[in-house]
């Protein structure tokens, strides 16, 4: 009897994908009885684990009160709720959440704000956001113009809005052959060039991720990256927007990525583990002045989306911050995120490994033909793809990336576990890629 066909439409047409039929804690189970240890957590999103009853019964409980209200007419005590323990979360770096239903919308939003508040400031010129290359932001046509992934952006450049990239904060493959002990931050100086170049009266905003997400593995900048990007902002009166869609609650090991930097953005995008991988919510979050100005003006903010600020999303939202405070779960992402990276340091023996890198529990690893020169592998091995099959045939299931140099090449792989991980399961899933990656590289001669 053939296999029934799935009516599903997928990114991978050709690929048979395996199914899940149940999850709990840091494992999914296929339908084959297989285990396997969930070393990216879903997606950078299952931070507290999976099969926590605490938060099924939240969604059911929000359910029977009120699924859904329209927030343009109406609000609920449950979003009220979820917005002011975002702005707590923020030590009250932020004043107001605008909630969306993921990242993507996330970002977007944040980038109308910067917007609207320009508008509402007296400067109405001031339009262009740019951003970063070799950068993700999302996946809908104004997110993804703003992102600097190449190949992810190739189908549709026709489509996209020009939207202004600069160099990344990449220390390891930098892009003006400098390195981090002598730096003199140009990845950062780009931005007063770029500003320059297009006009100070006409830009509004610079958006970036504190730390690299699946575009860049975990590439963390240099340590006064931001503080000079945050001067250039003030001094051209250009907002700051931090995605924090990949690093925020916890992920590494602070509440949010900015905070090991030092300073604080006027704008942020979140998502992800602000639903700590039950429901799918997003949301954009301004400081006092941002806010005061708007509201002080216009008073009209005139974006959004039909679940914008929906009750179920809120109320996992609200019970996530919660969860993570009861359970000291974002020092936990720090003290068993540096277990993993003193564990991961045990591959640097192997040929390929150039780069291991990451905060808390977002930790990446970038692979090399010659570690001396940085070289990357040729991209027609999709190193890294193999990698990630090699894996999950042995039962670890994490995220494979490439395109990190330039988009030409560059094969990395990405690792974010749930905050719930404990140290033998750490020490079962570097030696699943020890093993995987032993396997790669005598295939493909390393």
């Amino acid at each position: 009897m053939s296999e029934k066909e799935s009516h599903v439409l997928n990114m991978l047409m050709r690929r048979k994908h395996t199914a899940i039929v149940r999850a709990e804690g840091v494992y999914l189970y296929d339908d084959a009885g297989n285990r396997i240890l969930d070393g990216i957590g879903g997606v950078i999103l299952c931070n507290l684990g999976h099969g926590l009853d605490v938060m099924a019964d939240t969604l059911r409980d929000q359910a029977k009160t009120a699924s859904f209200v329209y927030r343009l007419d109406f609000t609920t005590p449950v979003l009220e709720e979820a917005a002011e323990k975002v702005c707590a979360a923020t030590r009250a770096a932020m004043e107001k959440v605008f909630f969306v239903s993921g990242g993507s919308e996330a970002t977007e939003i944040a980038v109308k704000l910067a917007r609207k508040y320009h508008i509402d400031n007296g400067d109405p010129s001031k339009y262009k956001v740019i951003s970063r290359w070799i950068s993700y932001h999302g996946n809908t046509m104004g997110a993804l113009a703003m992102s600097g992934m190449p190949m992810r952006r190739a189908d549709y450049i026709p489509m996209l809005g020009d939207t202004p990239h600069i160099a990344p904060a990449y220390c390891y493959r930098c892009w003006y052959g400098q390195e981090p002990s002598s730096c003199n931050l140009a990845c950062a100086q780009a931005l007063e060039n770029e500003i320059m170049c297009l006009g100070p009266e006409t830009v509004a905003a610079f958006i970036a991720e504190p730390i690299g997400g699946t575009s860049l593995c975990a590439a963390v900048p240099h340590k006064d990256y931001f503080k000079r990007i945050r001067q250039i902002c003030d001094r051209f009166n250009v907002l700051l927007i931090a995605d924090e869609v990949m690093t925020g609650f916890g992920r590494t090991g602070k509440w949010f990525g900015y905070e090991h930097f030092g300073i604080q953005p006027d704008i942020m995008a979140m998502g992800k583990g602000l639903g700590g991988g039950y429901f799918p919510i997003g949301a954009a979050a301004v400081s006092r002045r941002i806010y005061e100005t708007i509201h002080a003006a216009s008073g009209y903010f005139g974006a959004g989306f039909s679940w914008a600020g929906n009750p179920m999303g809120a109320a996992v939202a609200a019970k996530t911050i919660d969860y993570l405070r009861r359970h000291d779960l974002v020092a936990r992402s720090h003290a068993m995120g540096l277990y993993l990276d003193s564990c991961l340091q045990s591959l640097k023996s192997h040929p390929t490994v150039g780069d291991i890198r990451g905060r808390g529990l977002l930790r990446g690893i970038e692979f090399v033909k010659d570690k001396a020169l940085r070289t990357p592998l040729d991209p027609d091995l999709k190193f890294s793809i193999q990698l990630g099959e090699e894996a999950l045939k042995r039962g670890l299931y994490l995220q494979s990336s490439n395109g990190n140099d330039r988009g030409r090449a560059g094969d990395m792989i990405l690792l974010g576990p749930p905050y719930i991980i404990e140290r033998p399961q750490i020490e079962e899933m570097v030696a699943i890629i020890d093993a995987a990656l032993t396997v790669v590289e005598q295939r493909n001669h390393c």
